[in-house]
């Protein structure tokens, strides 16, 4: 505190001395105030009942003595101010060398240098492009990175954020349309060709279950030529012996006209119902492939749009590491020179405490003028 150097100067007391001259002034006015402690307005004697001469027990204050009060007041009141004005200044030293030994580099560049800028070794690289208004490059390789959310489970990636930055167009990837089914192409039937398939299908079923093997003609024609070979059948022994004989009731062509003329309807319903569903076939095949085709182009094409945004954002980004590389080299040299600069202040500041510190320690304790004849008093008593 600038204040505290009003007790001292170039001339003076040391700490010890000072102190010295305090301890004397106490002791000096010791005797005074015993002298004023015994001042007293009567005198008291003392006698025996039995009689016997009176003794004085205590004596009054003369009038000289009181005279003297002021004086004897007033020079302890002088002693005392010394005392006073002698501790504050040893205690304005002590507050002046903690100032000194508690100074921050911050307030010696601020209160000493006369407002010196503090010097800045940890600031990192991003404050210091903020600092100087540079927009920060995308050099983690991620730009603008890929967002994920985990609660939604939806992604962002690097193409797709480069586009929204820049407000360019991110190609939608084609989805490949799926192939025409059986029920969508008998839905492009008219009712007329829908149902000759239908009914086609539903004779050629009822035709062929009924002709073919475990069909009830087929069984039946097998038995009938087993009753033609055997006419005659016998059940039971004996005397209980049955006999019996199968009759035909048509004739053996009858039964194979019929049988070859539903075969021959069987195959007439199944060549036209397989033409239809090989024409279904193949127009399902056709949609498949052109379908195919078309998904393979606007995947092409969507794989080219891709790789077009996907060179625009390596090359930005190359441009993006070279500005940074640019940025690093100036931020080096900008952070070297301030970590200079605060370890040159540093060591300043450590000078300037031991030099501050030794010049505080110099200072004299002045004695004001009106302190200098209780001073001198003082100071001569035992010389």
């Amino acid at each position: 505190m600038k204040a505290d150097y009003i007790y001292f100067g170039e001339n003076g007391l040391t700490n010890t001395s000072a102190n010295h001259v305090a301890n004397m002034a106490k002791e000096s006015i010791k005797n005074v105030a015993c002298e004023l402690e015994a001042i007293s307005f009567y005198s008291m004697t003392i006698s025996l009942v039995s009689g016997g001469t009176p003794q004085q027990a205590k004596i009054g204050s003369t009038r000289e003595q009181l005279d003297g009060v002021l004086k004897s007041l007033e020079t302890v009141g002088e002693a005392n101010a010394l005392i006073a004005w002698l501790r504050e200044a040893i205690k304005a030293r002590e507050r002046l060398l903690t100032e000194v030994k508690e100074m921050t580099l911050e307030g010696y560049c601020r209160d000493i240098l006369g407002g010196v800028e503090l010097p800045q070794p940890n600031v990192n690289i991003l404050q210091w492009m903020e600092n100087r208004g540079y927009s920060i490059p995308d050099i983690n390789g991620e730009f603008p990175g890929v967002t994920t959310n985990r609660l939604l489970g939806n992604v962002v990636s690097r193409t797709e954020s480069y586009c929204k930055k820049f407000g360019l167009t991110m190609p939608t990837q084609p989805k490949k349309e799926e192939s025409m089914t059986e029920d969508q192409y008998m839905a492009t039937l008219s009712v007329k060709d829908r149902n000759r398939i239908l009914t086609l299908g539903a004779k050629a079923s009822a035709i062929g279950k009924y002709i073919h093997e475990n069909g009830h003609l087929y069984k039946e024609r097998e038995l009938f030529r087993q009753t033609l070979a055997h006419p005659v059948y016998k059940e039971g022994e004996g005397a209980n012996m049955l006999l019996g004989r199968y009759e035909p009731s048509v004739t053996h062509d009858e039964v194979e006209v019929l049988f070859f003329r539903l075969a021959a309807e069987h195959r007439a319903i199944q060549a036209e119902l397989n033409g239809l569903l090989a024409k279904r076939d193949r127009t399902i095949e056709t949609d498949k492939q052109k379908k195919a085709a078309e998904w393979q182009e606007a995947q092409a094409a969507y794989s080219r749009e891709l790789s077009s945004l996907q060179q625009k954002l390596d090359t930005y980004m190359t441009d993006e590491r070279k500005r940074m590389s640019e940025y690093q080299v100036e931020y080096d040299a900008w952070i070297t020179e301030q970590q200079n600069q605060h370890k040159q202040l540093c060591a300043d500041l450590e000078a300037w405490k031991l030099s501050e510190a030794k010049r505080i320690a110099s200072l004299g304790i002045i004695i004001p003028t009106e302190l200098l004849s209780i001073y001198e008093r003082i100071n001569g008593l035992g010389k």
